[in-house]
């Protein structure tokens, strides 16, 4: 019994020291980025560079390989304090770019009038659309045939689950755990696919325009929607990306497209508990809203001038990347120029890409700009709104820096996300086809004039950063966790395969059922037992 004890003992030690001594040495890491919009990239390559400084070795296959000599920021914690990920005794890993760029556009720089005018349901199936068009795109471009046909060995895959299905596929050819990354929570698509609870009753579908408080009409065209997009993934949308996968890299060994979604051992998503609605998730769904933050930065000397000389203070005003500032209609610009030239006191900077309006429409107090460093300019103590497209990494610096918002939400998860901000009193939002002078001041002018919104946005921000852990450090630890235990962590119970399952639909109608019946026959034999009664008493 010692000896067995002692084999147990050693063989249990081995296991552990070579985990440990597998670990310190760094893993081989593919990373899989195939949408190719800068924003979603910048939280990829954030989580890629923290892995790097662990010690692990990334292949980062994407559309925005690293330019030479490319600054970095040290990483931000909660309580201000600055932290090296790669600081414990852990030697400096490697970042190897595997660029995909040039196979499909780049999503940034679009027109208003190209993002906006589509009905919710058509704007679904656009997105999809495009996960289709970046699947062909990538992969008739043959720039990923060199390293599957390499037999290249990695402990663990990361990859991107946004509009497409066809990547997890390619990741769980490798042979190695899979780990999903995506910077906007997850669409509705891969609801319930992924080992998380949909309960359309009150999580709506995050490219709707609702909150967790739907009414009746809301709530059903909020189930509708899920089932009908769900049912169109499976059995249209899966079938034609399938096809594309088999057409340029045959029988993948790594499964369906279908199957390889059950195979993901967990997912990174950029959300976080106090934005957005309450809604259940398995362990296997990490929340690390809040990982691309970094130190804030003094602004370049211009800016900081011309914010600080603000006398009441600056409002900051920008698009995002994917949509220029710029093309706004020559009919909204105007009124909102107008707007701030009578904001006296306060000065815009607005986020401009083209060439400039003209002298006699530009008011003194607006500062044009093609590019600016979003998050420093945010957490300048003078600035005080926001003036955004609503999309979620804007409204994430937003929220951490304490901002107020004004929104102009135009497509996919932006009219949802500024809800959640009109609903907690941190902003409101303006429609762009109804914005005129008098909509767009009396706006702006409530924001600014009362204090509830740029309180409750503090207040927010507070919950935001008070954190138990640094998210990047959260979002590292669980991909080692996985590359270290092979640990499937989306596992979904084996009984609860049916929606009606997961619904106690089938338990219900039981029960209903059970207590009808018994209450029928009750009913039967004591009205069977009242004619008997007065009979007797008749005679």
């Amino acid at each position: 019994m010692k000896q067995l004890w002692n084999m147990v003992i050693t063989a249990t030690t081995v296991v552990l020291v070579t985990a440990v001594v597998r670990c310190a040495a760094g893993y081989d890491i593919l990373a899989i980025f195939p949408f190719s919009g800068k924003s979603h990239f910048h939280m990829f390559r954030t989580v890629s560079e923290a892995l790097t400084a662990r010690g692990h070795h990334l292949t980062v296959v994407g559309h925005f390989p690293k330019t030479p000599k490319e600054p970095t920021r040290p990483q931000q914690l909660q309580n201000g304090d600055i932290d090296d990920l790669g600081d414990e005794g852990h030697e400096s890993g490697s970042y190897t770019d595997y660029s995909l760029l040039g196979s499909m556009p780049v999503f940034e720089n679009f027109t208003t009038d190209e993002v906006t005018g589509n009905g919710y349901l058509e704007e679904m199936l656009i997105i999809l659309q495009d996960g289709l068009d970046n699947c062909e795109a990538v992969l008739s471009s043959g720039r990923l045939s060199q390293l599957l046909q390499s037999r290249a060995k990695f402990d663990l895959v990361l990859v991107e689950i946004f509009n497409t299905g066809c990547f997890v596929s390619m990741a769980n050819h490798f042979g190695a755990p899979v780990v999903g990354i995506t910077s906007t929570s997850l669409y509705p698509w891969f609801g319930g696919m992924v080992g998380d609870v949909v309960m359309p009753s009150y999580v709506p579908v995050n490219l709707l325009p609702f909150t967790s408080r739907m009414m009746f009409a809301e709530r059903l065209i909020n189930s509708i929607i899920l089932i009908g997009m769900k049912t169109y993934y499976k059995f249209k949308y899966e079938k034609a990306a399938q096809a594309i996968v088999d057409k340029y890299l045959g029988k993948l060994n790594g499964g369906t497209v279908s199957e390889s979604l059950d195979n993901v051992n967990a997912i990174i998503m950029n959300t976080h508990f106090v934005f957005g609605d309450t809604r259940p998730l398995p362990p296997g769904i990490i929340e690390v809203g809040g990982c691309t933050y970094k130190k804030p930065m003094p602004l370049p000397e211009v800016l900081e001038q011309y914010v600080t000389e603000a006398q009441r203070g600056v409002i900051y005003f920008s698009m995002g990347s994917i949509v220029k500032g710029s093309s706004i209609p020559a009919t909204q610009s105007l009124a909102l120029l107008r707007v701030f030239g009578r904001l006296d006191g306060y000065r815009v900077l607005w986020k401009w890409e083209d060439d400039l309006p003209p002298p006699e429409v530009r008011p003194k107090n607006v500062m044009f700009v093609p590019w600016m460093p979003q998050f420093d300019v945010l957490n300048h103590p003078n600035v005080k709104l926001f003036i955004s497209h609503g999309g979620l990494m804007g409204i994430l610096d937003a929220l951490y820096s304490g901002v107020p918002i004004v929104g102009i939400p135009m497509f996919a998860d932006q009219f949802s996300n500024m809800n959640f901000i009109v609903q907690n009193d941190c902003g409101l939002q303006l429609q762009l086809d109804q914005i005129d002078e008098q909509v767009a001041g009396d706006t702006i002018s409530a924001v600014l004039d009362d204090d509830k919104y740029a309180r409750n946005a503090k207040r927010l921000s507070t919950l935001y950063r008070d954190r138990d852990r640094n998210p990047l450090e959260k979002a590292v630890y669980w991909v080692e966790y996985v590359a270290r235990h092979r640990a499937h962590l989306m596992l979904k119970p084996a009984n609860q395969d049916w929606w009606y399952e997961r619904c106690l639909l089938d338990v219900a109608v039981t029960v209903i059922v059970a207590v009808a019946t018994t209450s029928y026959f009750a009913k039967l034999v004591l009205a069977k037992s009242r004619i008997a009664f007065a009979a007797t008493d008749h005679h």
